[in-house]
């Protein structure tokens, strides 16, 4: 966290409390007079346009991957909204307070807040329009706020105000224009670098590229999205969804579509890569691609710290995809050795499945293995040899023999394997675990 972020926090949090910021460098002294001669000071309130920069620049925190930041926003907007709410009608004559208005609601704010002011007939200082268009989007009414907005142009309004009014007009073309609604979320990120608009606009327009089959696209801004917030608190909801974007245009459908796939993820970072082929192993496994997850999972294992959690669900995929190949042997020793309590939820049902399998494909190979040949000493083959009856007196002496009915031999199982008594011992474990946790 820079030197900044404390500081906004606490400018947030005494913002929230009524406070004003004195200045740089002040020191507090007693009152020289007595408190019953003192004039009490009475802190000015800040103007509406600066109580919405400051939410802006804890917004930008957000967007950097501040926690904090993120859980102070919802206290600081109820007091924004409280405070637009006390603000005398003339303020709003002012055009920084009427386009903080606007832009406190589509950025977070109830839209509530705009709407109170609007019906009070206050002198607003900036087109009406604009306002009305940004509650019919907020609540739903489309065709209401394309209209209102039917001669807004982001680009003339400027400014953070400008870059919200282009993402909420991305919103309502993408449906009928996609190639416009990412036009728009292009002016939003030019308008307002470095902040949440950016990062949400952003995150919009891979989605939308994909989409739209603009493949190149996608993996410009996906790698700019990941290269420029990683950090975000939402960097890791767009990989889940980038991921299961890219499943959908079937890059893991075979190795040679997989291999483009690869050559896309190059350019991220080395978590990103990890975390993708991590989804795509396990989505191949459970799709019936052994090749595809056995290719990404080796891949996840190559980019995950010795011993940590993400190493170990690779060696899960990588186990899983090989149980029903010739390695057979090698895949159910690693399953076995798979710690439940390292995977999440999911996947230790998944393992529970997965060895299940492998013990019904582990019983008939053991079953079907021949006995091992034993090597016989030469005096003893020679003395069998000598001691061998011809076939012919064998037959000639079964000729006028009663057949004796001779019940077949009891079937006695072979002894477990040591994989297979692992096997038993973890599907135990597994079935207490699901047990307790039924409970």
């Amino acid at each position: 966290m820079t030197a900044k972020a404390p500081f906004l926090l606490a400018l947030a949090a005494g913002v929230a409390l009524g406070l004003a910021p004195g200045p740089a460098g002040a020191v507090t002294d007693p009152p020289s007079t007595p408190p019953a001669q003192a004039a009490p000071a009475i802190p000015a309130a800040p103007e509406p346009y600066a109580l919405v920069r400051t939410l802006q620049a804890l917004q930008e925190r957000v967007a950097e991957g501040d926690v904090d930041a993120h859980r102070a926003q919802r206290g600081l907007i109820a007091h924004i909204a409280a405070r637009f709410a006390a603000a005398p009608p003339s303020a709003w004559a002012d055009r920084r307070n009427a386009e903080a208005a606007i832009a406190f609601v589509l950025g977070g704010g109830p839209p509530q807040s705009l709407a109170s002011i609007l019906a009070s007939g206050a002198e607003f200082g900036t087109p009406r329009t604009l306002a009305q268009g940004a509650l019919a989007f907020l609540q739903g009414r489309e065709t209401e706020a394309r209209e209102a907005w039917r001669e807004a142009d982001p680009l003339a309004v400027g400014g953070m105000l400008g870059a919200q009014l282009a993402l909420a007009q991305s919103a309502l073309a993408v449906r009928d224009d996609p190639g416009e609604s990412m036009r728009l979320l292009a002016v939003a990120r030019l308008l307002a670098p470095g902040t949440l608009i950016e990062e949400a606009a952003l995150r919009r327009e891979v989605f939308v590229a994909g989409q739209s089959g603009e493949i190149e696209r996608l993996e410009h801004l996906a790698v700019q999205y990941l290269t420029r917030f990683r950090h975000s608190i939402y960097a890791g909801n767009f990989r889940q969804r980038f991921a299961s974007l890219l499943t959908a245009l079937d890059f893991g459908g075979d190795l040679d579509r997989f291999a483009r796939l690869e050559t896309m993820l190059s350019r991220f970072d080395g978590d990103s890569r990890r975390d993708l082929y991590l989804f795509f192993a396990r989505h191949s496994l459970v799709h019936g691609r052994s090749e595809v997850a056995r290719r990404a999972a080796t891949l996840a294992h190559e980019l995950s710290a010795g011993g940590s959690d993400e190493e170990e669900r690779a060696t899960f995929y990588a186990a899983a995809s090989q149980v029903t190949t010739d390695r057979f042997g090698l895949a159910a020793d690693s399953l076995v050795d798979i710690d439940p309590e390292r995977l999440p939820e999911p996947d230790v049902l998944l393992l529970e499945v997965v060895l299940d399998v492998a013990m019904q494909i582990g019983a008939p190979i053991a079953l079907a293995a021949p006995e091992p040949v034993r090597e016989i000493a030469p005096e003893i083959a020679e003395e069998d040899a000598e001691a061998a009856v011809p076939a012919a007196e064998v037959a000639e002496a079964d000729i006028d023999t009663e057949p004796v009915a001779d019940p077949a031999p009891a079937f006695t199982p072979p002894d477990p394997t040591p994989v297979m008594r692992r096997a038993n011992a973890a599907l135990a474990e597994i079935d207490l675990i699901l047990m307790e946790a039924r409970r």
